[in-house]
C-alpha cells in the first residue's frame, strides 16, 4: 500500500495520506506463525481464510486510502492526470478508461482487460466524472482479490499429468517483487511482463540479480532469518527482576525489557552479515568469533565494544564464545534455568529439521525448576533421563541443550553453576559446569562433544545444518512445507550449493532460479 502510493500521489503529500490511513492499516489482522513445526523455524504467511473481519477492514482500508488519493483536485491531478481536473467533459470517458488501464495494472499486479475496465467503471455511470467515481474505482481496485492476494492462473502447461504450469510474466513479476521485496513490482518489472519479455530466461536472470542487489532485500532477508533464529521460549529477560532465585542469578547485572530482542537483532544482524554484507558462508555462520552486538548492555554480557553497524565487527575475547549456538540469543532463557530441554528442542527441530514426537498426553507440562542441591543438568536427567521419557529426552532432545550449559541463563560464559533455592533465592554453593553431551544427529552417531563449539563442528560435518537450511528458506519463499518428492529438486540444489561452500547470498538468490519458482501446481497429480 505504501508504495502504491507513492506511485499515486503527489510526493509532498505521500506521509500525509499514509498517516490518515493508519487507523485502518494498523486495524488489519495480524498474520500468525505457520509450519510444520509452527514456533520451532516456522514463518508468518497470510491467513487465506477469508472472515467477515477481513473483508471488513479491507474494505475499510480500500475505502480510507481512496477517500485520500481522491481529496483535492491536486491529489486527482496526481492520480488519474490533467484530464480528471480539467473543465472538458469530453475527455472524461477516455480519462477513466486510461486510469483503470494505468493504476488497475499497478494494483492488481496483471493485464487490465477491457472486462476489467467495463466492470470497474460501472458504479460511475456516465460522464462527466468527479472525484467521487474516482475514489469509487480506487475503493474497489483496492479491495479487488488480484490486489489483496496472490491470484494465480498460470500459462503453459508443463506437465499436464501433474497440473502443473508455469505462472505467466506478471505472476512471476509478483512473485519475485513480494519474495524479495516484500512489496508490488515496480515499473521496470511490469514493464517487461507488460511485453512478455520476463519469461525469456536471460532477462528473468539479470532482473533477479537486479531485484536482489536492491537495498530492499535486506528488509526480507532480515524477516527470514528474524523468524527463523527466534526462539520462543525466551522469557522477558526482565520479567522476573525482583523474584528472589534470578536475583541471586543476575548479581550486579540489572536487564532490561530491550535486552532480549538485542539478544535477537544480533543473529539477524549477523546473518546479514554473511548474507550481504560479505561472501560469507553457512560455516562461516555456525563458526563466527565476531560479535554482532549493537547495544551497549548485551556488548557488555559479552565483553566487547557495540557494533556500530558499519565497521568491522569486534571479535570475541572468549574462546568459547564462537559461532551461532554460543551467541546469548541461542542460550538465554530469562529465568533462573538454562533450560536445557527447550534449547535442545530449538536445535533439534529449527536448525536441524528433525521431527520430534509429541509429549504424552499426561506430561508435566511445567518447566523443571532450580534445585539447591543439584545442577540444571542433573535436575533434567533425573526428570527425563529413564522411563517413557528416556525414548526422546535421553537421545534426541536433553544432550543438544546440555552442550551450551557453559553458559548462564543471561547468556554469560560460566565455569560453575550457582545452586540456588527457588524459593528464597539462597545461594547455597555452586557446582562444575557439565557440558559434555552425545548429541546423536543420526542415530548411529555416538561422538561426543565438549561444548557448544563442538556440536556446531558436528552439525556442519553431518550435512543436516546444511539441509535443514534449504528447507526452512524454503518454506520461508513458498510460504508451504515442502514435498518430499515433488520438491526434491529444488531441495537438492539449494543443499548442495551450501554444502559445496557457496556463499550464503548466492544460495539465498538462487532459490528464485529454481523451475520451482517459476512453477505452480493446479491440482492433485492426476
Amino acid at each position: 500500500m505504501r508504495d502504491l502510493v507513492a506511485g499515486a500521489a503527489p510526493r509532498a503529500e505521500r506521509d500525509a495520506i499514509l498517516e490518515a490511513v493508519a487507523p485502518q492499516l494498523d486495524a488489519l489482522p495480524h498474520d500468525d506463525r505457520e509450519g510444520p513445526q509452527e514456533h520451532w523455524g516456522g514463518f508468518t504467511r497470510v491467513d487465506q481464510t477469508v472472515t467477515q473481519e477481513h473483508v471488513e477492514r479491507s474494505y475499510a482500508l480500500a475505502s480510507a486510502v481512496a477517500a485520500e488519493l481522491t481529496r483535492s483536485p491536486g491529489r486527482l491531478e496526481a492520480l488519474a492526470g490533467g484530464c480528471a481536473t480539467d473543465e472538458d467533459a469530453g475527455n472524461d470517458g477516455a480519462c477513466l478508461d486510461t486510469f483503470l488501464r494505468t493504476f488497475g495494472e499497478r494494483a492488481l499486479r496483471r493485464a487490465v482487460t477491457d472486462e476489467d475496465v467495463a466492470f470497474y467503471r460501472q458504479p460511475a455511470g456516465a460522464p462527466p466524472f468527479d472525484a467521487a467515481d474516482y475514489r469509487d474505482m480506487v475503493a474497489q481496485l483496492l479491495a479487488a482479490p488480484s490486489f489483496l492476494y496472490f491470484v494465480e492462473h498460470g500459462a503453459r502447461a508443463v506437465d499436464e499429468r501433474l497440473a502443473l504450469h508455469e505462472v505467466d510474466p506478471y505472476e512471476l513479476a509478483s512473485r519475485l517483487a513480494y519474495h524479495f521485496w516484500q512489496t508490488l513490482p515496480d515499473e521496470e518489472l511490469l514493464g517487461l511482463a507488460r511485453s512478455g519479455e520476463l519469461a525469456r530466461d536471460d532477462v528473468y536472470r539479470a532482473q533477479v540479480d537486479r531485484v536482489f542487489a536492491d537495498p530492499r532485500t535486506r528488509a526480507a532477508l532480515r524477516q527470514f532469518y528474524a523468524e527463523w533464529l527466534r526462539r520462543p521460549d525466551v522469557a522477558e529477560l526482565s520479567s522476573r527482576v525482583g523474584t528472589p532465585a534470578f536475583d541471586t542469578l543476575r548479581g550486579d547485572l540489572t536487564p532490561t525489557g530491550e535486552l532480549r530482542e538485542a539478544m535477537f537483532d544480533e543473529l539477524a544482524d549477523m546473518a546479514l552479515y554473511y548474507s550481504l554484507d560479505t561472501s560469507g558462508t553457512i560455516d562461516d555462520l555456525y563458526t563466527s568469533r565476531k560479535s554482532f552486538a549493537r547495544s551497549d548492555e548485551l556488548a557488555a554480557i559479552y565483553g566487547v565494544p557495540p557494533w556500530d553497524g558499519e565497521a568491522e565487527p569486534p571479535d570475541f575475547v572468549e574462546p568459547e564464545r564462537q559461532g551461532l549456538l554460543t551467541r546469548a540469543g541461542m542460550v538465554a532463557t530469562g529465568s533462573a534455568n538454562t533450560r536445557p530441554i527447550m534449547k535442545g528442542v530449538f536445535i533439534r527441530r529449527a536448525l536441524l529439521c528433525d521431527d520430534l514426537a509429541p509429549p504424552p498426553a499426561n506430561v508435566m507440562a511445567k518447566a523443571p525448576e532450580t534445585a539447591t542441591g543439584a545442577t540444571a543438568r542433573e535436575v533434567v536427567t533425573a526428570l527425563t533421563g529413564q522411563g517413557t521419557c528416556a525414548g526422546c529426552h535421553a537421545i534426541a532432545i536433553n544432550p543438544l541443550g546440555f552442550a551450551t550449559e557453559n553458559f548462564d541463563p543471561l547468556g554469560r560464559l560460566r565455569a560453575e553453576e550457582l545452586l540456588i533455592d527457588p524459593i528464597t533465592g539462597e545461594l547455597a554453593g555452586t557446582a562444575p559446569v557439565d557440558s559434555r553431551a552425545v548429541p546423536r544427529l543420526t542415530s548411529r552417531d555416538a561422538t561426543e562433544v565438549a561444548d557448544g563449539r563442538e556440536l556446531q563442528e558436528l552439525m556442519l560435518a553431518s550435512g543436516k545444518v546444511q539441509s535443514c537450511f534449504a528447507r526452512v528458506y524454503f518454506r520461508f519463499t513458498f510460504g508451504r512445507a515442502e514435498d518430499a518428492a515433488r520438491d526434491a529438486c529444488a531441495l537438492a540444489d539449494l543443499q548442495g550449493a551450501l554444502a559445496d561452500g557457496a556463499p550464503l547470498a548466492d544460495v539465498l538468490r538462487r532459490v528464485a532460479l529454481t523451475p520451482a519458482f517459476r512453477q505452480r501446481h493446479f491440482g492433485e497429480d492426476r
